[in-house]
């Protein structure tokens, strides 16, 4: 029996174990994703695998705990923000270190994208995902009420951008940081989504969305006002069929 007792590690030694378990999975999974070998987790951590397994029973419980950790830490930032006293400068620099931080992490990558509609996050980082939402919907709520982000964005929109850049820009995009500035531009009040030709592409045809007030003729430089639509149901392009015909006469010439 005493022996047995000897056998046993102290609380002590278990709050280390789990520790060093966390640690190496936090840089096992942040390298290599959730694929990583069990095994190679605990030998990184200096440990055995029934070790690992007394803490977590499986290795997407491991996994699912490393990511509640990052998310908490966002959690506790986002809060931080919350009382900033330029509300869209918190609210874009607290996208960007996701963005960023995510984008490095190949677990928090890997997280994020789970997270698309129709996916239920796991119930081990259910709670530090929900107040993620709510911290993320805190912030845009207050820099929309202060003008600096414009107001037909919701927080599930967000969530799905910080998702998508995180992932282009993890050693896909065209160069750091670029793709988060281009998503940060677009989400500024000056732009709109009734101000873009929206083309809805419904079979072979297309049919033109509302007329952006600056859209001009590609001829002459007029106007083009209503929701003009050229042949085949596509966004007019000119003013009228005479500029319409010098473009054609002037491709004509080019190509000749």
């Amino acid at each position: 029996m005493a022996e047995e007792e000897e056998a046993l590690p102290s609380r002590a030694d278990a709050r280390r174990n789990r520790a060093r378990v966390l640690a190496a999975a936090r840089a096992s999974f942040a390298a290599e994703g959730r694929m990583v070998p069990l095994g190679a987790i605990a030998e990184r951590a200096g440990v055995g695998a029934g070790t690992v397994y007394r803490h977590f029973p499986s290795k997407e419980d491991l996994f699912e705990a490393v990511i509640a950790e990052s998310v908490t830490d966002f959690v506790a930032e986002g809060r931080a923000l919350a009382v900033a006293e330029d509300p869209g400068v918190a609210f874009f620099g607290f996208l960007g270190r996701v963005i960023r931080e995510a984008s490095l992490n190949r677990a928090l990558c890997e997280a994020f994208a789970r997270e698309a509609p129709g996916r239920s996050p796991e119930e081990a980082v259910a709670g530090a995902r929900s107040e993620f939402g709510d911290v993320l919907a805190a912030l845009l709520r207050r820099s929309q009420e202060a003008g600096a982000v414009r107001a037909d964005v919701e927080a599930a929109d967000v969530r799905a951008l910080v998702a998508g850049c995180a992932a282009m820009e993890q050693g896909h995009g065209p160069g750091p940081g670029v793709l988060t500035a281009v998503m940060c531009d677009g989400l500024r009040p000056e732009r709109s989504v009734t101000k873009f030709r929206n083309v809805i592409r419904e079979g072979e045809g297309e049919v033109a969305g509302p007329r952006d007030e600056n859209d001009r003729c590609e001829m002459c430089g007029d106007r083009l006002s209503g929701e003009r639509a050229g042949r085949a149901g596509r966004p007019a392009r000119f003013c009228g069929a005479a500029c319409r015909q010098k473009a054609h006469r002037r491709r004509a010439r080019a190509s000749g």
